[in-house]
């Protein structure tokens, strides 16, 4: 943390001795005569120092910032112009002498800012050595009061207290041109509001004014440089400049105050009544009656049930909706749940019925019959069936939008998906080949038929606790029982079943075939038993070839990716096709609120200007529109052959933010209620609406929540920003995550809109001037004269506040530091106490 602290003024090096631009020096000596030191001053000859007559100007460099900043077209009217240096003693160091004031003597700038009126002047036009303005000396501040607009601002941290610390942390700032030390020049002239405006920083003195515009000095060195006797207008070099406009008439305070705190049901805001009679205009009415549709938001504490004039209607309504919803299902022989009636044979029913939202994602093809669960509630109450429909009518009339970005997102996975469709191919035709011409082989055929590959196909180990091996290393340990060569290409020729040497060796005395030689030493080897053939070597064997196991382990390869750890031979398709959806992270409450906004919030349009309203979110419609607003989608993906099995949730994000608002729907406990799987859980989070001219001309306002201290606001505070949803130019709803109307209660929260911050600004507050002043805040532009040039008069000095406390308070023209603590225009806050707006 650090304190601001304004100076007068500031010179180091041999400015600091000089008059002007007279340096007197001298010379001391030090003697020691009989015990006695003595010093005497040897006065040495006085110097000439540079002056403003010799100065050409400065380097951009020197301006660390404008105010208000170049380009800006909605100034405040309310604030001086201002420019802040990096050589904070530049202001002083050419001061071609001091002038008394009251807090004593003080040294003049040599350099002054000026503020004129589109109209009143053009821009510098080009010059040398330097730009030309020429400016009305009518609009012009008096230079002999610019001492009082120039000062020094250093920013010390707050453990320097002492005045002593104070100016060597200033000195040493001043020398090292520290960041933290600046010097500023102001312009005392009052702006009016809707106008353009140059400001520029000129030469006070006559000589530098001369030296600007290359002529011959006409005036004495210490003369001013305006007015020129005669005219009515003066020539003025400039070393910097630049341009902005104020905006309409009003400042934020001024703003702000006009807000007046509206309770919703006062804007008749939240609510609409719909007619809710013949939900099909075709068909016979259910019977005359409305219901209350809420939208996204509504006010605090109004959750309830949906609600019918008529209740026996609502109930002929809930039947007839069940029944038609219920209507695919019943044809394609489905289930029927218990308790619904007669056979789907003996039913009037049709093909085409509304849409059961959540069946993608659960599975579920009929409405469930438990009460109060979310896929229920959801589909038979029109209040949530419309924020449903809501959310498929986005996805019909932006169809081609998302589409065309969900297909930017899949581009990997459809070319994966053509390698795992090729490499199941290859694996189901490789495993009928197998099964032709591998499985009918014997033991030993089987062997000698994999001889080229036997180096690669993994076998278990004889010998129990021993290693698993391969099929070569095996054959080659068993030499001894094996002659070398007979698991060969060449003697599985010369040995074939259908061979010549097999013919003629191939029936014994007794008629019955005999065994091949290989046959008979893998016998003796314990490779293959009678009892069990297919449980020792040949099943190892088959298994070591099996297609999908290799097609598994080059396509692995191929395809880098983290489901193959969830995917094993085991699986029924485990080269099946990647299953994806996209995700969007547009909130969709902005699309909401922009296309449909008398449904997001009901009564919006009606919402007076300068109105503040507290309202809270809707988890039931905001899970219901989510709901079906993936619905359609996911059935639009399957329309346009997307890969994707509609059970994902491309839209999770209802409000803006950091997080999504929803899990993964087919996630959803079947039994939750609507709306408690949102990240809230189930409540309403805080939301301030706000409409009026304030956030048409700041529109970067901010709104924090701040935890109030004993009923009061702490003095220092940084909040918990709200998010900020602009629905136009004038109306902006601030959302407060993690607030709701129980916890704002009982912590006693404040929701505070604060000034845009815009830099250190000086000026006075518009509007009327109070009668008591309590402190230099309250003091406003008609307590302060401005006349006849609209700049600020000294001599007009305003009553003094009647509540100045601190040990030293600033006094009206005593010195420039005086006139900066007076003129700092600290931000506005405006703070409205929660439990006040919510009625408590």
């Amino acid at each position: 943390m650090s304190t601001r602290w304004f100076f007068s003024s500031t010179r180091v090096g041999a400015t600091a001795s000089a008059d002007g631009q007279a340096l007197r020096t001298a010379v001391r000596f030090f003697r020691d005569i009989d015990g006695r030191r003595e010093e005497p001053e040897v006065a040495g000859p006085t110097l000439s120092l540079v002056g403003p007559g010799e100065v050409l100007g400065f380097d951009r460099s020197m301006v660390l910032r404008e105010e208000p900043p170049p380009g800006t077209p909605d100034a405040a009217e309310n604030v001086l112009a201002s420019v802040e240096l990096a050589h904070a003693d530049l202001p002083w160091l050419l001061s071609p002498g001091t002038v008394a004031t009251a807090g004593g003597p003080t040294p003049q700038p040599w350099i002054a800012l000026i503020v004129l009126a589109e109209d009143e002047a053009a821009s510098p036009r080009p010059g040398h050595p330097l730009p030309v303005l020429t400016a009305p000396v009518a609009a012009l501040p008096p230079l002999a009061e610019r001492w009082a607009w120039t000062h020094v601002e250093a920013r010390l941290p707050d453990d320097v207290t002492d005045l002593d610390s104070v100016r060597r942390f200033v000195e040493q700032g001043v020398r090292n041109h520290s960041a933290g030390v600046v010097g500023r020049l102001l312009c005392p002239r009052r702006l009016a509001p809707g106008r353009g405006w140059i400001a520029a920083v000129v030469p006070a003195t006559a000589a530098g004014r001369d030296a600007g515009l290359n002529v011959t000095p006409r005036a004495a060195a210490t003369a001013d440089a305006w007015p020129v006797p005669g005219r009515d207008t003066v020539d003025l070099p400039v070393y910097h400049w630049w341009a902005f406009r104020t905006g309409k008439a009003g400042t934020f305070e001024e703003l702000a105050r006009r807000l007046r705190f509206r309770p919703a049901a006062e804007s008749r805001l939240g609510t609409r009544t719909i007619d809710v009679g013949r939900p099909w205009p075709a068909e016979e009415a259910v019977g005359p009656a409305t219901v209350a549709m809420d939208g996204a938001l509504r006010p605090p504490g109004t959750a309830a049930p949906e609600t019918w004039s008529d209740p026996a209607a609502q109930e002929r309504f809930r039947a007839l909706i069940r029944e038609r919803v219920d209507a695919p299902a019943l044809l394609r022989g489905e289930p029927v749940p218990e308790g619904d009636g007669e056979p789907a044979q003996d039913r009037d029913v049709v093909a085409v019925a509304p849409p059961l939202y959540g069946s993608h994602h659960t599975g579920e093809q009929t409405v469930p019959t438990e009460p109060d669960v979310w896929m229920g509630t959801l589909n038979v109450e029109v209040r949530r069936r419309v924020a449903a429909a809501l959310g498929c009518r986005y996805v019909q009339l932006e169809q081609e939008f998302l589409m065309a970005r969900a297909w930017e997102q899949v581009g990997d996975i459809r070319q994966a998906n053509r390698l795992l469709a090729a490499g199941e191919l290859a694996a189901v035709a490789a495993e009928r080949a197998q099964r032709k011409h591998l499985h009918p082989l014997d033991a030993a055929d089987l062997v000698t038929v994999m001889a080229p590959v036997s180096g690669r196909v993994p076998v278990s180990a004889r010998e129990p606790d021993a290693e698993p091996t391969t099929l070569a290393a095996m054959l080659a340990s068993a030499r001894e029982d094996l002659p070398v060569g007979t698991a060969s290409t060449s003697f599985v020729r010369l040995t074939r079943a259908n061979g010549a040497l097999a013919r003629r060796a191939g029936l014994g005395a007794d008629g019955e075939a005999t065994e091949s030689f290989l046959a008979g030493k893998l016998k003796l080897m314990g490779m293959v038993s009678d009892e069990a053939p297919e449980g020792g070597l040949p099943g190892e064997l088959r298994a070591g070839l099996s297609p999908m196991r290799l097609q598994l382990r080059r396509l692995a390869d191929r395809i880098p990716a983290d489901f193959w750890a969830q995917r094993t031979e085991a699986d029924d398709r485990p080269l099946r096709p990647i299953m994806a959806h996209p995700k969007f992270t547009v909130p969709i409450a902005e699309e909401l609120l922009t296309r449909w906004p008398e449904w997001a919030l009901p009564g919006i349009g009606a919402m007076p200007q300068d109105s503040v309203t507290l309202l809270e979110t809707n988890p039931e419609f905001i899970a219901a529109l989510l709901v079906g607003l993936n619905h359609e989608f996911n059935r639009e993906l399957l329309w346009r052959e997307f890969p994707t099995d509609q059970r994902g949730t491309p839209f999770a994000r209802f409000w803006p933010g950091d997080s999504v608002d929803v899990e993964e729907i087919a996630l959803w406990p079947p039994d939750a209620p609507l709306g408690s799987q949102l990240r809230t859980g189930g409540e309403g989070d805080l939301a301030l609406l706000v409409r009026g001219d304030l956030l048409r001309r700041f529109p970067g306002t901010a709104l924090l929540a701040v935890r109030g201290v004993d009923g009061k606001l702490p003095p220092a505070f940084d909040g918990v920003p709200a998010t900020a949803l602009a629905l136009d130019e004038s109306t902006v709803l601030y959302l407060f995550p993690d607030l709701d109307a129980e916890r704002a209660r009982a912590e006693d929260w404040f929701l505070v809109f604060r000034e845009p911050m815009r830099g250190t600004q000086f000026g006075f507050d518009t509007g009327d001037q109070p009668a008591e002043m309590k402190t230099w805040a309250d003091l406003t532009w008609q307590g302060v004269r401005v006349e006849p040039a609209r700049c600020v008069q000294l001599g007009q000095v305003p009553a003094t506040p009647t509540g100045l406390t601190q040990p030293d308070p600033p006094a009206w023209a005593r010195d420039a530091a005086d006139m900066a603590r007076i003129a700092f225009q600290q931000p506005f806050q405006l703070a409205f106490r929660a439990t006040t707006l919510l009625g408590g």
